[in-house]
């Protein structure tokens, strides 16, 4: 059985083998020449006012949770702050927010506070407002100013 199959492949050798012609040679690639935008509009500007943020992180603001890594500022609602004290007479008023947990955290404009990011826009002698900017799921801004006052420890008589 092997001389057969070795009589074969003589037989299929034998022919000559035409080698292709060689390839003509590549011509060099054009030289590239830059690419000038001439239609550029300098006066746009992008304004991501009233649109949604997509790398926001919808369902979990919408369902209420909070990250136990969130800073404790950012954990609660607004309306479960109290008003403990305010520093008033300065070029920088501050005031002291107690959380619901008992624990004070001292706060001045523009420190963000409660679970809609709200950051405190007035700071005056009986209340601290905190003023919140969100926007609803069609996409609505919504501007929520909430007044954080003193605590009614007991009705003087």
């Amino acid at each position: 059985m092997l001389p057969i199959f070795a009589l074969a492949g003589l037989v299929a050798c034998g022919d000559p083998v035409e080698e292709a012609p060689p390839a003509p040679p590549a011509p060099p690639p054009p030289a590239a020449e830059p690419v000038v935008a001439t239609d550029f509009d300098a006066s746009y500007y992008y304004n991501p006012a009233g649109k949604r943020d997509p790398f926001q992180d919808f369902v979990r603001r919408a369902s209420g949770d909070t990250p136990a890594d969130r800073p404790p500022l950012l954990r609660w609602p607004v309306e479960k702050f109290t008003l403990r004290g305010v520093i008033w007479e300065t070029s920088s008023p501050r005031a002291l927010l107690i959380d619901p947990d008992g624990t004070g955290h001292p706060v001045q404009m523009g420190t963000e506070v409660g679970r809609n990011f709200g950051k405190v826009s007035v700071i005056t002698e009986k209340s601290v407002t905190v003023t919140e900017e969100y926007q609803t799921p069609d996409g609505q801004l919504v501007v929520n100013p909430v007044e954080i006052r003193f605590a009614q420890e007991g009705k003087k008589r």
